[in-house]
This record gives C-alpha cells, sequence and structure tokens, in this order.
C-alpha cells in the first residue's frame, strides 16, 4: 500500500467519522479508539511492505 492510498483511506475516515461527531458528540471517545485502531494497522501494513 503507498502512502498516497494510505492518506486517501485515512482523509475518507476522518470524514466520516467528523460528520458523526457533529451528529452524536456523545460516541467521540469510541470512535477515535476505532480510528487511531485503523492509522495503528495502516502504519503496520504500510512497514511490513517497504
Amino acid at each position: 500500500m503507498n502512502s498516497n492510498t494510505k492518506k486517501e483511506i485515512m482523509g475518507i475516515i476522518a470524514i466520516i467519522v467528523g460528520v458523526i461527531f457533529i451528529v452524536d458528540p456523545a460516541i467521540v471517545a469510541y470512535l477515535l479508539g476505532i480510528l487511531l485502531i485503523i492509522y495503528g494497522i495502516l502504519e503496520l501494513i504500510n512497514r511490513g511492505t517497504d
């Protein structure tokens, strides 16, 4: 997975999570945790392909 693909995926996820934050701010902690897990997985996958 190249760097541009990872940036595009994170950008799309950030937009979706941002909209959900606006609609229901009570679930911020859960979504932030999920976002960090996804980011970590993408980083590990990216490191494995180098």
